[in-house]
């Protein structure tokens, strides 16, 4: 029984090997360094609490706008190239590669920081406003902290061609679901035929 365990457990590590972040920091597996390559191509997500957000979607027309200038900016600034994006309305899928494993953490942390002060400094977040009376505050009091994001960010390493082409087209089904294109598909990649992925890039 034990052995049994400890096998489903490496083959769990195994799976899990070229991904950090998102929920897999509740399992041991995820509490392991973050797998970055300068090589390879990674699946960014970002996931937040919608029900903090003052329209509940990332896609409000402000709320959509601001979210792509500060992911351009940023992207600018650590030279990230970009290959795919869409803004859901809780989560930011993002396909991205860099030269320096640096510019990966500097572009996790900024992006996440700046999307949660931006969207706070233009009343795009449900602030509750306290009543402890305060000078230096805005409108005479203080306003809490929003802690928007769910989870650290997701990355998934895309180290195969096979997990690449699965990756974009897994994102372009995102981006077609949420702009009405096509129906949500609980089973997601899975049972699509060749002829139906073909059709998630028309």
């Amino acid at each position: 029984m034990k052995r049994n365990k400890q096998e489903s457990f490496l083959k769990y590590e195994w799976d899990h090997r070229y991904k950090h972040g998102g929920e897999l920091r509740k399992k041991r597996a995820g509490r392991f360094s973050r797998p970055l390559s300068t090589k390879h191509p990674h699946h960014l997500v970002f996931k937040l609490h919608k029900q903090k957000l003052r329209h509940r979607t990332l896609r409000s027309a402000s709320g959509f706008l601001l979210t792509q200038k500060i992911i351009q900016h940023y992207a600018k600034m650590f030279f990230i190239k970009i290959e795919q994006v869409s803004i859901q309305n809780d989560h930011i899928h993002l396909l991205i590669r860099t030269s320096r494993r640096s510019f990966f953490q500097n572009f996790f942390r900024v992006v996440a920081g700046q999307i949660s002060q931006q969207f706070q400094k233009e009343g795009l977040l449900k602030l509750a406003v306290t009543g402890t009376p305060s000078s230096t505050a805005k409108n005479g009091f203080e306003v809490p902290k929003v802690d928007l994001w769910m989870h650290r960010p997701f990355t998934h390493l895309a180290k195969s061609i096979r997990a690449y082409h699965n990756v974009k087209n897994y994102i372009q089904l995102n981006e077609k679901e949420v702009t009405g294109v096509i129906s949500y598909r609980k089973k997601r990649l899975k049972g699509m035929s060749i002829e139906e992925i073909k059709a998630l890039w028309m």
